[in-house]
Parts: structure tokens; sequence; C-alpha cells
């Protein structure tokens, strides 16, 4: 039993030393971090463009439908290596524009309410403003958003990392004072 919370407290401390690490790199180098992920996941899309031109080859004799289905699966992946901040900015552009779509349906709506005479119809047109002035801020601003989404990331593993460094130690502490399943302390003596 001993040796099995042993064996846990060092992979539990190994992995919150990896954690709190990854947070620091995410935290200071957010932009480096993502740019060093997306092409990792670059890579990783043009080995499999790769590996299915080579199955579709070997496996259903020269299936050209599968080996373009490769090709366009490696270019995609040279292209996201080649561009890696043009992918990571995607989430918040799509973002953006909902926004914008929803701000200017708000806005139609918010005319419509103005037509029907609806008190206190100023608001509304403030909400549909802020939700497309929002959604121009995402779209202008997408590769920032995401950098500072990956700083919080960040903090979040460090936290990680150090909430389980504080852990282990209460267990290693904890179990420190079991000596074959019983508990020694000075009052027993």
């Amino acid at each position: 039993m001993k040796e099995k919370i042993k064996s846990l407290r060092l992979n539990i401390t190994i992995s919150a030393l990896l954690s709190v690490i990854i947070g620091i790199m995410l935290l200071i180098f957010p932009e480096e971090s993502l740019i060093t992920i997306s092409r990792v996941i670059a890579c990783i899309i043009v080995l499999a463009g790769i590996l299915v031109i080579i199955s579709q080859i070997y496996e259903f004799g020269m299936n050209a439908l599968g080996i373009v289905v490769g090709a366009i699966l490696a270019i995609i992946g040279v292209w996201i290596f080649k561009a890696p901040s043009s992918i990571v900015s995607i989430i918040p552009i799509a973002i953006g524009v909902i926004l914008i779509v929803h701000g200017v349906m708000d806005l139609g709506m918010s005319i419509e309410a103005t037509k029907a005479h609806a008190p206190r119809v100023w608001i509304s047109y403030i909400f549909a403003a802020l939700k497309m002035a929002l959604g121009v801020i995402c779209i202008m601003a997408a590769f920032k958003l995401v950098t500072v989404a990956v700083q919080a990331i960040g903090i979040m593993l460090i936290y990680d990392g150090i909430a389980d460094f504080g852990i282990v130690h209460k267990v290693r502490r904890a179990t420190g004072s079991v000596v074959d399943g019983t508990i020694t302390r000075e009052e027993d003596i």
C-alpha cells in the first residue's frame, strides 16, 4: 500500500511539474506557444495525409479518390504549418461574425419595437450596438483574444501544478507517520 502511494505521489509530482512548466510557457510566451501547437497539429495532419495516400496506393490499388483526399489533407497541413496564426484566429472570427449577425437581428427587432412605440426602446439599440461592436472587436483582434485565452489557460495550469504539489506534500506528511498500516504518534509511544 505504501509503495502504491509512493508511486502515485511521484506520478502526480511529475505531472504537477509539467503543468507548472507548460503553464509558465503559455503565460509568458502565448503567441509562440500557439504557433508551436499549430505547427505540431499541422505536422500531424501532413503525416495523416501521407499515410492516407500510402494506404490508398498499397491497400486499395491506386484508389484515386482516396489519394486526392490524402493529398488535400497534406496540403492543408502544409498551409497550417506556413500560416499557423490564421488557423488559430478562426474561432474568434467565427464568434465575431455570430455577434455581428445577432446584433443586426437585434437592431431590426429594435426598429420594430420603435414602430410599436415600446417603452425604453433605446436600451435595445444599445444592446444591439454593443453586440455588433464586440463582434467587430472579435474579428479585428482575433489573434490577441486567443493569446489572452492561452495566457488564462497558462494560469490555470500553474494553479493545477501548485495545487498538486500541495496535495502530494499533505499525503506524504500523512503517510509518513503510518508504519505497516498502524498510525504511530508520540502519544501512542
